[in-house]
């Protein structure tokens, strides 16, 4: 009898077990490149975040932000992480919705030129060449605006297109360029190793601006809006816990990114100061997003506010 017991109660264990395994709702989280930021997901995982919220994520990493609208379209994830700017794919067509702000003012962005250069501020910068990835992007935007509000115009500063950050490394390094925009967890670690010299933070030339945001697809929004409520919910506490649990936050960043932890944790700070508590949007960011998808060329004109985000998810509590 004691045997057969035992085997019940087993039997009740592994029912409870698969219960408690089929409880979790599955999401799909498309991301458009590596960042320190979306680490927010594997330490969701490793903290049991996630579990906390009934969920398990799945996020694969997709080479920019045209890759992740593609999986939104296709059908292929539920939500995608991808840049301010990626909320204009909206008008084109892609049925999925921003629906909170990852990150606002661009800390992840620097502006870094050799350390023997004579610059040293952005004051030197009229008429020098900088370092962008192509004609069109992000960083293109970010020297151009920084060349406007110096009083020089959109062209003050020429923009020099390299692609990708090595390539730029190289030639500023030759002399070829004065200067060059990089992430900053790429300077950190040329300005570590005598490569580089950090001349500024783009995070502190442009306040008002969405680095990363959340993009939820139209089904997502109309046929499930509290699994996306939860997931909300379960980022904005991983994002609490990197920013009150630096070491481990910094490990599980780097495991995730495969990159050495002594990089991540030159940039950790930086990269934790842009991070969004509770995912509110800025009005005046969104109007200087507005503004920059025509000249980025994603749109011929500048869109209606509300047609590219909705306030309906924000702000998170958890």
């Amino acid at each position: 009898m004691h045997k057969i017991g035992m085997t019940a109660g087993g039997l009740l264990a592994l029912a409870l077990i698969s219960r408690e395994a089929q409880a979790l709702d599955k999401l799909h989280v498309a991301r458009a490149g590596a960042a320190i930021a979306f680490a927010g997901i594997e330490v969701g995982q490793d903290t049991l975040i996630w579990k906390k919220y009934g969920l398990e994520i799945e996020a694969p990493t997709f080479a920019g932000d045209a890759k992740v609208e593609q999986a939104l379209t296709a059908g292929e994830v539920e939500i995608g992480f991808g840049a301010g700017p990626s909320m204009a794919y909206r008008v084109k067509g892609v049925p999925a919705l921003a629906v909170a702000v990852i990150a606002g003012p661009p800390y992840s962005f620097v502006l870094a030129t050799r350390p023997d250069s004579p610059l040293q501020s952005a004051d030197d910068l009229k008429g020098k060449r900088v370092g962008i990835t192509t004609a069109g992007s992000g960083t293109y935007w970010m020297v151009r605006e920084l060349s406007r509000r110096k009083g020089w115009g959109p062209d003050g500063i020429v923009t020099m297109p390299l692609g990708e950050q090595r390539t730029r490394a190289a030639a500023l390094k030759s002399g070829e360029i004065d200067a060059s925009v990089m992430t900053s967890m790429a300077a950190f670690d040329l300005e570590a190793n005598h490569a580089a010299r950090i001349l500024l933070s783009y995070g502190d030339i442009v306040q008002d601006y969405i680095t990363h945001l959340v993009l939820a697809s139209d089904k997502l929004i109309a046929e499930n809006p509290d699994l996306l409520r939860r997931f909300l919910k379960g980022w904005f506490e991983s994002v609490a816990y990197m920013k009150t649990h630096r070491d481990a936050g910094v490990r599980i960043a780097a495991k995730a990114m495969n990159i050495d932890a002594a990089i991540i944790e030159r940039a950790y700070g930086e990269e934790m100061r842009m991070l969004s508590d509770d995912g509110k949007f800025d009005p005046a960011a969104i109007e200087v997003l507005r503004r920059s998808f025509v000249e980025l060329g994603i749109l011929d004109t500048v869109p209606e506010a509300k047609l590219l985000y909705t306030e309906q998810f924000v702000p998170v509590k958890f």
